[in-house]
């Protein structure tokens, strides 16, 4: 599942880059693909990665079978891509919608769960794993908390690629995804 996931919705985000031209991969956000002539494709692009969370929460809870929490940051991942889905941006950064606003309870969710099960598996003394495992999730915390930082200060002040930051940022969450799936096997 997490496979699946993880492949089917890079290719459709790979191809909707290609194919909605209105839209830059270096200026405008992911999100923005929910106004474009592909809303609908949009949508399955962020459903396929609630299919590799929820296939990422059963693989954690195979390989670590005594710790729900980290199972269960997973499906936080999957609720919070699915509030992505349902819940577009608001195009406007001087409105602000509820919409928008679940819209960024979405967002928020999304990369929190990632970077809190990345932590705790390679940080916390309950969780034992393989050494490779464990220099390969901290590597993953490394580059989501770099990343969200990042993303956080490319938001607030407003850098023109934006959209490039973001998808760096977010190549992080097929890293945790790819590190699940590895770990899980």
């Amino acid at each position: 599942m997490v496979l699946l996931g993880l492949v089917g919705g890079n290719a459709i985000l790979a191809w909707l880059h290609f194919a909605e031209t209105g839209y830059s991969p270096r200026y405008d956000l992911i999100s923005a693909y929910a106004h474009s002539r592909f809303p609908r494709i949009y949508a399955l692009h962020n459903f396929t990665f609630v299919i590799a969370g929820a296939g990422a929460a059963i693989g954690t809870h195979r390989f670590l079978p005594n710790q729900p929490f980290l199972s269960s940051l997973c499906l936080v991942y999957s609720l919070g891509v699915a509030i992505l889905a349902i819940f577009p941006m608001d195009m406007s950064a001087m409105l602000k919608t509820f919409t928008g606003v679940m819209h960024v309870v979405g967002v928020v969710m999304v990369f929190a769960a990632a970077t809190i099960y990345s932590a705790v598996l390679s940080h916390f003394g309950s969780v034992k794993v393989g050494s490779g495992i464990k220099y390969s999730f901290d590597f993953i915390t490394f580059y989501m908390v770099i990343g969200v930082a990042i993303l956080l200060v490319a938001q607030f002040r407003k850098f023109r690629t934006i959209g490039l930051i973001e998808r760096i940022a977010a190549a992080g969450l097929s890293l945790w995804l790819i590190g699940i799936l590895i770990a899980a096997r």
